[in-house]
């Protein structure tokens, strides 16, 4: 059996800890191997979280699983030749974005309509709740793969420009932004006023430089991995949309286990889920100052100013339901207002939101 770990959504199977017992049988487990590849360009978080579910699957299966993850030549490419190899059955775990897994699951797009999410508990709680079942449940019924876990490689995506502050959307008018592969944050780029143009991210450095673009919309931790904070001086942390990864296990590699064992390897994309949510903090504090080393200024919106960007993004919601239908919308929008409650009760009196 093939089995690759590179992405997946958590089943609501807690983690277990470090003094977590390794499974015990009766009688020994024949051991099963889950290939694992990650696509090209992983980041340094998601690799670290392979090797933690590695670690721990392989411990707490007590032999019953081994986790193989693959390595240069071995590795499975860009993103969509891994969901290719994993909808084949030659992979039995990867991770992708939203946009990767739109070719064959257009309606995932609902995770980048902008200013849906107030902040990281919302997502938190979103992405491991009943959201996550529902998304868990179409994907695997129309294409065979599983979500495992939800997560992130890099947290919240940004509006960054080399001419000008932002602080309003009449400031984001006539520029010309990379909006990558993503239908929805092209649309956001025309409902603000900008020119949306799609430029690899290899061809990002070289756009900015010669004027082809003016800025981009990616996560401030990506803009500085790529280098692209030496141009982009102007950086607004408008948190439009989070930058979904979904680590997916094809579904009959998973129904191939045993029970116990499939606890465990859900409790391995568990430790995922809080791992690759948890690692975007670290990289945004760094990012921020490595623009400013570099002489750029990074703005925070305030609650009014955000108000304004989301009023102004208001058609591209209504882009995605004449689109797809309303039923996506309505039961991530329900998610949402559900965890926003859930945090309120939960919020001691005077307490401040994460952000």
């Amino acid at each position: 059996m093939a089995a690759a770990v590179a992405g997946a959504a958590s089943c609501g199977v807690e983690a277990p800890g470090a003094d977590a017992e390794p499974l015990q049988t009766a009688e020994p487990i024949a051991a099963h191997t889950l290939a694992v590849s990650l696509p090209a360009g992983a980041a340094d978080g998601e690799r670290a979280a392979a090797a933690a579910f590695e670690a721990l699957v392989e411990g707490l299966s007590a032999g019953g699983v081994a986790v193989a993850i693959a390595s240069g030549d071995e590795a499975c490419g860009e993103a969509r030749e891994c969901l290719d190899a994993l909808r084949a059955g030659t992979l039995d775990v990867t991770h992708a974005a939203a946009e990767d897994i739109a070719a064959f699951f257009p309606e995932i797009r609902i995770l980048d309509i902008p200013y849906l999410f107030e902040n990281e508990a919302v997502v938190d709680r979103v992405y491991s709740g009943p959201f996550h079942s529902r998304l868990r449940d179409a994907l695997v019924d129309r294409t065979g793969l599983r979500v495992m876990a939800m997560g992130t490689s890099a947290g919240w995506r940004t509006l960054s420009n080399t001419e000008r502050p932002v602080r309003a959307p009449e400031d984001v008018r006539g520029l010309t932004l990379s909006t990558a592969d993503s239908p929805i944050e092209a649309e956001l780029a025309t409902a603000l006023g900008a020119v949306p143009v799609p430029v690899p991210r290899s061809e990002l450095a070289a756009a900015l430089a010669s004027g082809a673009v003016d800025g981009v919309t990616l996560p401030l931790p990506e803009i500085v991995a790529l280098g692209l904070h030496e141009r982009v001086r102007h950086v607004t942390l408008d948190r439009h949309s989070y930058a979904a990864v979904l680590w997916l296990m094809n579904d009959a590699s998973r129904q191939a286990l045993p029970t116990a064992l499939r606890q465990v390897v859900e409790a391995g994309f568990a430790e995922v889920a809080r791992l690759t949510r948890a690692v975007p903090a670290g990289r945004h504090a760094d990012a921020v100052r490595a623009v400013e080393a570099a002489g750029g200024v990074v703005q925070i919106l305030s609650p009014a100013e955000r108000r304004a960007f989301l009023m102004a993004a208001g058609r591209v919601a209504t882009g995605y339901v004449d689109t797809y239908g309303h039923e996506w919308l309505v039961w991530l929008e329900g998610a949402i207002a559900e965890a926003e409650r859930e945090i309120a009760v939960a919020r001691p009196e005077g307490a401040a939101d994460r952000r």
